[in-house]
């Protein structure tokens, strides 16, 4: 009975939380916003999110701060939903921490390699040093790469990093990194699923990630395709060990030369008939259209509550991207419809 509540509860909350997300008026009158400080005026006295900017000066806050109360919105949320799982919920709440500090290892190395790791302390997600095992206040006055691997002693990452310490002189391979970061943590989740999961709500996650995967997979193959013209061996590296497609269809997506074969190798699977369905504007987008359908389509339908909360996670962070791009084009003064053509609802 317990058990039945609790699931209850889950399923509840996570479906009212995700009732008051923004709407296409919001959408409508945010788009028309010309300055950041309209964004936050907006926000602040039409949204939800009055309760993370009340006591924020829109004339005088930084971009990357908004940034930071935004996605700490989003944290706070998954993590009061947490305390409604018990078993279980933890496990797949580390997967949503490990996102959010690999998105962080990767954007300290993208400013490390442009030498503007002085900028990081703007976007430093303060709210969640209680989490996570990296110390952010020692990452924050890193100003090099070993003085960067020395805040992760200690942690699951320090393998990693050191494996790809550069050497003098020599830039670091980010997009490797990226990719070997997200392995291991998309590794650990299907363990957890493995483990901590079991029958139909086992089989409802499975597919869930196994969708999104595909997803990743295929918009990976296709900018490592259209941008550097890679051969099938390296394609094939890069791409994770789960979902979907056959490993005859992923050879032939391996072996594609082109964007329109890499659209080609998949077009008579399951996937590739979802992917017919999708709309978007950019083929670099598939990804986050393909992920906002499948678990919008989770909130609506699925039963499972760990299915529920995981979609709900997924769906917000479509809307977190959606302000940051509309910031993004406030602050830049950039033509709205061009916005507007990258916002998912």
């Amino acid at each position: 009975m317990g058990s039945s509540k609790s699931a209850n509860a889950v399923l509840a909350k996570a479906r009212a939380k995700y009732g008051r997300r923004l709407t296409e008026k919001d959408y409508t009158n945010l788009l028309s916003c010309k300055s950041v400080a309209e964004v936050v005026t907006y926000l602040k006295n039409n949204t939800y999110y009055e309760t993370v900017l009340k006591k924020v000066n829109e004339r005088e806050i930084h971009r990357g701060q908004l940034e930071v109360i935004l996605k700490q919105k989003l944290f706070e949320d998954f993590y009061s939903l947490c305390l409604y799982t018990k078993g279980s919920g933890e496990y797949f709440a580390q997967f949503i921490l490990q996102r959010d500090e690999i998105e962080q290892i990767i954007h300290f190395l993208t400013l490390l390699s442009s030498n503007s790791t002085q900028e990081y302390i703007f976007s430093m997600p303060t709210y969640f040093s209680q989490h996570t095992s990296i110390n952010l206040s020692s990452l924050s006055r890193a100003r090099d790469y070993d003085q960067f691997f020395a805040c992760f002693a200690g942690t699951p990452y320090e393998p990693i990093l050191a494996e790809f310490r550069p050497k003098k002189g020599e830039k670091v391979n980010i997009a490797r990194v990226e990719d070997k970061l997200y392995k291991f943590c998309y590794r650990n989740l299907y363990t957890s699923i493995e483990k901590y999961s079991s029958g139909a709500e086992k089989k409802a996650l499975l597919a869930m990630f196994d969708q999104i995967i595909d997803y990743l997979n295929f918009v990976r193959v296709f900018r490592l395709k259209k941008y550097f013209h890679e051969s099938p061996e390296t394609t094939a590296s890069f791409l994770f060990p789960y979902g979907t497609l056959s490993s005859k269809t992923r050879k032939k997506l391996c072996a594609a030369t082109t964007s329109a074969e890499v659209f080609e190798a998949v077009k008579d699977t399951s996937f590739g008939r979802n992917l017919s369905r999708l709309e978007y504007v950019y083929a670099g987008d598939i990804y986050r259209v393909g992920l906002f359908r499948v678990t919008k389509k989770n909130i609506h339908f699925s039963s499972f509550p760990l299915v529920v909360m995981l979609s709900y996670v997924f769906v917000m962070q479509t809307e977190y991207s959606n302000i940051v791009s509309i910031i993004e084009g406030a602050r830049y003064n950039v033509d709205s419809s061009k916005i507007e053509a990258l916002i998912i609802t």
